[in-house]
């Protein structure tokens, strides 16, 4: 069947501007220090996204009938799992800089190395195994429990915002960006697309996920690049100062404009 123009369009999208800008920010990644930040999470992030990306341009084009297909699908569904634990890795990590930045064990390499490896490990190992074992609902319910551990995070990290004096104001504010584009984009891309799949049998003729979720879907890698930009000290900054001289220069040669015409 084919699909609609819509999406193909998204794809498009994502291929020839999400692709490039995830290896620039694999790269950006490894030689700009970001103060503060998870950054290793989101470079395991950037390199499941970049996966999962390479797999679209991979696909066949008849895919029901190419033994191709079910292993791009696979190694797709894994990284998209892999994807779903760093956004919550990086979640839980915000959450503790800022409610005991003391005694953070997941920022520390050790337990960075520990998470990371467990995480890879599980997606590789239990989701080709639930997919063989016709299993896919357990997948299901795994990608359901990021959203109470999302909330939390945003809810903690609000109640400790006003209140938790060691943390910089602007690290403050950058950690609730992040928490808040997380949370949509768990939202928007994901939470939509699992609840979907609840009400399909696996494995029959009519299992087809609603193509406006799968869109929704495709278009959470643009916030994953977002978040580069909330993580970034002094850029949001930056970029506010630019608007505002920008409006402040167009008011001027408005009433510029105003005085000569009359």
């Amino acid at each position: 069947m084919d699909q609609p123009t819509y999406l193909n369009v998204i794809i498009w999208i994502n291929i020839r501007v999400c692709l490039p800008f995830t290896f620039l920010l694999i790269t950006l990644c490894c030689l700009v220090r970001l103060d503060r930040v998870p950054v290793s999470y989101y470079m395991n992030l950037l390199f499941s996204n970049l996966t999962q990306l390479i797999i679209l341009i991979a696909f066949p084009p008849n895919f029901p009938y190419y033994l191709g297909y079910f292993a791009s699908f696979i190694i797709y569904a894994c990284c998209a799992l892999a994807s779903l634990c760093f956004r919550t890795m990086i979640a839980l990590e915000r959450c503790c800089s800022i409610s005991c930045p003391s005694s953070s064990c997941i920022t520390q390499t050790k337990g960075f190395v520990i998470v990371t490896v467990f995480v890879w490990v599980f997606c590789l190992v239990f989701v080709p195994l639930f997919v063989l074992l016709r299993q896919e609902y357990s997948c299901l319910i795994f990608a359901l429990l990021p959203a109470p551990v999302l909330l939390t995070c945003l809810v903690v990290a609000l109640k400790h915002l006003c209140g938790n004096m060691s943390v910089p104001a602007e690290e403050n504010r950058r950690t609730v960006g992040i928490l808040v584009i997380l949370l949509i984009h768990y939202s928007v891309a994901v939470f939509p697309i699992v609840i979907s799949s609840f009400g399909f049998q696996p494995y029959s003729d009519r299992f087809k996920v609603p193509d406006i979720y799968l869109t929704l879907f495709l278009l959470g890698y643009f916030l994953d690049l977002l978040l580069f930009v909330v993580m970034c000290k002094g850029l949001i900054e930056k970029l506010l100062k630019c608007l505002c001289c920008c409006c402040r220069t167009e008011n001027v040669e408005r009433k510029d404009d105003s005085r000569s015409s009359v």
